[in-house]
């Protein structure tokens, strides 16, 4: 009768055990994802395209299967500013390039690009940071750079017509005393 009741705990444990790490398989991801932003879409003004690079590695590798690439742009409280989707057949890679046009009333700020893979294998994920800002901010440092030198080169004319207009001052006064010299 132990040797039942041990057999029984046995299997138990043996089952407890097995499911955890059935659970824990079926938790992690199907497939790695990378996302390639590249650095001239790194920091965008609302209007334009973003372009990347979607690579997927089927981490079951085991068969060919469809997944639902959704891919969208998200504001920093995880709300989709702009949405696209698109069902791909994978076997053990693949790289798909993909593109989002920021809305033109889209506000400066920090965002990201948010990429979810849905399959019968599960689902994986994967966001790289996207910097929106608007034209006029980017305007911002030239024409503050424009008034620093135009306010150096104001500086330099009014020492340089200083002495300018001392000169012209000395000649005005020469002038004069040679004037009244030449009438006596």
């Amino acid at each position: 009768m132990n040797n039942k009741i041990y057999l029984a705990a046995l299997i138990a444990i043996s089952s407890i055990i097995f499911l955890q790490s059935s659970i824990a398989v079926h938790a992690a991801q199907p497939f790695n994802i990378e996302i390639d932003l590249p650095g001239s879409y790194q920091n965008v003004n609302p209007g334009t395209d973003v372009w990347f690079t979607i690579k997927l590695l089927n981490l079951d590798n085991l068969q060919r299967v469809d997944v639902t690439l959704n891919y969208d742009i998200r504001d920093s409280n995880g709300n989709s500013i702009i949405h696209n989707s698109k069902t791909v057949a994978i076997e053990t890679q693949a790289s798909f390039v993909a593109d989002l046009t920021v809305p033109d009333n889209t506000a400066p700020g920090e965002y990201s690009v948010n990429v979810d893979v849905n399959s019968s294998l599960g689902e994986s994920y994967a966001k790289t940071e996207l910097n929106i800002s608007h034209p006029e901010d980017d305007l911002a440092i030239y024409y503050i750079a424009a008034g620093i030198i135009v306010l150096i080169l104001l500086i330099l004319l009014a020492v340089k017509s200083r002495t300018l207009i001392e000169k012209i001052k000395l000649k005005m006064k020469i002038g004069r005393i040679v004037s009244k010299k030449l009438k006596k």
